[in-house]
């Protein structure tokens, strides 16, 4: 079992312990009748309950998207999002390595020159135009989960500078997890994103 499986492992029997009603009200997850809770995440719907966090569709999955939904699930997390947006590198602590820039060096070269791929896996992932903030640089807006909205900055590249895709935190994001889950939020996305553009297909990530 590598490290991964085993943080989610602790993580059942917390949710076999967890106020799903009450999470569900606060956290903006979905109450299905059977007493469990629905969410989407990166283009799947998963079923959390007290038994682990599983995508619905029975395909395989990252432990670390079961692990960032069980982290939000468990959340004693209040608020809304300030829709303002800050690097992920603001929410580390003391001691932290919070510049974490080389987890999204894949996208620029996997959408480097090619906006439109870039655009259209924005889509399938539920992403919202935002605006074009220069001639070569456009925002994309994504709730990748209910409290947790993000900014994702398209910068295409030129002669002296490589594409770059920028992920950006609401500024209450912290609110609901910590650091370290957030960067596994970001790796999840980041790996989302480069699938989907690969294979066109949100199904079987693992």
């Amino acid at each position: 079992m590598s490290g991964y499986e085993q943080i989610y492992e602790t993580l059942i029997p917390k949710l076999g312990e967890c106020d799903f009603l009450e999470a569900s009200e606060r956290l903006g997850l979905s109450p299905q009748p059977d007493g469990s809770l629905s969410v989407n995440f990166l283009g799947r719907e998963y079923e959390i309950s007290s038994l682990g966090v599983n995508p619905t569709d029975g395909k395989p999955v990252n432990v670390n998207n079961r692990s960032v939904l069980a982290y939000y699930t468990l959340s004693q997390g209040v608020g809304e999002p300030a829709f303002s947006y800050v690097p992920i590198s603001n929410f580390a602590g003391p001691g932290l390595f919070g510049n974490i820039r080389w987890m999204t060096d894949p996208l620029g070269k996997t959408f480097g020159g090619d906006y439109v791929t870039f655009s259209e896996t924005m889509c399938r992932l539920g992403g919202v135009f935002d605006s074009m903030l220069r001639s070569d640089r456009y925002s994309w807006l994504l709730k990748v989960l209910p409290n947790i909205p993000l900014q994702i900055i398209y910068n295409d590249g030129d002669d002296e500078f490589p594409c770059e895709v920028q992920i950006l935190f609401d500024k209450n994001a912290a609110r609901f997890m910590e650091f370290e889950c957030l960067a596994f939020l970001k790796g999840c996305l980041v790996r989302a994103m480069i699938m989907i553009a690969k294979t066109g297909d949100t199904d079987g990530w693992v």
